[in-house]
């Protein structure tokens, strides 16, 4: 008799011939020395520099990684009418022709739909300027409201 438990033993065709091929590859562990050659190193080195260990010289991080939430390298350009123009309109009259044929709606309210994209667009990458900006600044200060009073 077969029960469920024999049946997860053995593995499908299509397992062993992925397992197999992680067998036919030469994997070797190696770093990139002062001069840039990549030289080969055991695990246990491996291991220890992964771990710190105060008898091998620990690598320094590289010049882009920051602690914290993950954070990308991405530099926001300064927002231009011309790029937002470019960005917006597109989706604009693709948003323009949705309401005018799909949603059967006037095609006055369509071109409306269409040339508010454009503004949108340019709104949205100054937002995302601006707080990249007091990113680079160092935090965020408090935002101000309508009376001047901080929240």
């Amino acid at each position: 008799m077969c029960t469920l438990a024999n049946l997860s033993v053995m593995a499908t065709r299509k397992q062993r011939s992925k397992r197999a091929k992680t067998f036919r590859h030469d994997y070797a562990l190696v770093v990139d020395d002062e001069e840039g050659n990549e030289v080969e190193i055991s695990a246990a080195e491996a291991r220890a520099k992964k771990q710190g260990t105060p008898g091998l010289p620990a690598k320094a991080p590289a010049k882009g990684a920051s602690g914290g939430r993950g954070s990308s390298s991405h530099v926001p350009s300064r927002p231009s009418w011309n790029r937002s123009l470019k960005k917006g309109l597109p989706w604009g009259l693709v948003a323009g022709v949705v309401v005018t044929f799909l949603l059967h709606g006037s095609p006055i309210l369509g071109l409306v739909y269409a040339l508010m994209f454009v503004p949108l667009t340019y709104w949205t990458d100054s937002m995302v300027y601006r707080r990249w900006q007091r990113k680079q600044a160092g935090g965020s200060r408090p935002r101000q409201g309508k009376t001047g009073k901080t929240r």
